[in-house]
């Protein structure tokens, strides 16, 4: 280990301290992030997903409704950390269907907040994608749905 990479190590440690210290947790590089995503669609509908990250490619499945797909994970200490998913669902009339493609966890603190600092929730409704506001305990529209299906 370099003098650099030692100095780098005490000073993650001492601002890791400070954070303890004060009552407000770990800092977000120290904590132990869940992701999940769930099938809030009606009618027993089921919901594709596929999520990734650059690094690791969390593979695709089918959800059941009312089940999730959900992995955790140590934030990048540099905060470069992003995870994204593209997720689809058949239509009611057999048509095309419809997808959506969105980022479930980035360097945000506002995405920290709605998180409660460790949870983050996304629902796939049959109008669009929420994120669930733990902070405030709502979900939050976040995106529609687009026409037709994509090969993720």
């Amino acid at each position: 280990m370099s003098s650099f990479d030692g100095f780098l190590l005490l000073f993650i440690l001492a601002f890791a301290v400070v954070f303890v210290a004060r009552g407000q947790g770990l800092p977000p590089e120290f904590t132990r992030w869940h992701v999940y995503v769930i099938n809030g669609l009606s009618e027993g509908r089921t919901l594709f997903v596929h999520c990734k990250s650059t690094d690791d490619d969390l593979g695709g499945r089918n959800l059941d409704p009312g089940t999730n797909f959900n992995w955790s994970f140590r934030q990048h200490v540099f905060h470069r950390t992003l995870f994204w998913c593209y997720v689809s669902k058949a239509n009611d009339n057999d048509d095309d269907g419809a997808h959506a493609s969105f980022d479930v966890f980035w360097q945000d603190v506002i995405l920290f907040h709605k998180c409660s600092w460790k949870d983050c929730i996304w629902i796939a409704k049959d109008d669009g994608i929420y994120i669930k506001d733990l902070a405030r305990n709502t979900d939050e529209f976040r995106r529609e749905w687009e026409p037709g299906l994509l090969q993720d």
